[in-house]
This record gives C-alpha cells, structure tokens and sequence, in this order.
C-alpha cells in the first residue's frame, strides 16, 4: 500500500495575510497563521506571492469534503495511511 503524505506551504489567506497552510494530496485542511515579523521574511513572502491565495470558503469547502469521506488528519486518525503523519499540526 502506498501511503499518503502532507505537505504545507505558504499562502496567501484571504483578509489573513501569509499563513503556512496544510495539505493532504493537494487538498487544504488547515493553516497556522505566521506572526508578523515572519511574514516580513523574503522568502516567505516570495513563496506566497507565487503561490494559489485562498479564501476562508476554500479552506470551509475542502475540509467539509474530508470530513464527509472521513479523512481529514485532524479529526481522523490517518497515521496508518499518513507516511509522515507527525507533520500534522495538533
């Protein structure tokens, strides 16, 4: 069995500014927001200016969809499915 993995990146979030948002086969399910000082770093800021923006509905949306099917890493336990399942942010 091939197993799955999270990835995270930098993001615009709508009327959010920068945050580091979660993703599991491409799909967002979450984000941490980044203090101001660290979305001031150049490379935070030019990784999310080449990057999709999201909107809160985006983010509402994708996680609704995991929750139905039952695989959203934080309200499921995945780490049998998860390659790197400590990546999930609590």
């Amino acid at each position: 069995m091939q197993k799955i993995r999270i990835t995270n990146g930098f993001h615009h979030l709508e009327n959010a500014g920068i945050v580091q948002m979660y993703f599991i086969q491409g799909m967002p399910f979450t984000f941490e927001e980044l203090p101001l000082g660290a979305q001031q770093i150049e490379e935070v800021k030019l990784d999310a200016d080449t990057a999709k923006v999201y909107t809160m509905e985006d983010l509402f949306k994708a996680s609704d969809y995991l929750v139905l099917e039952g695989c959203h890493p934080i309200l499921y336990d995945l780490s049998e499915w998860i390659e790197n399942y400590e990546e999930v942010p609590d």
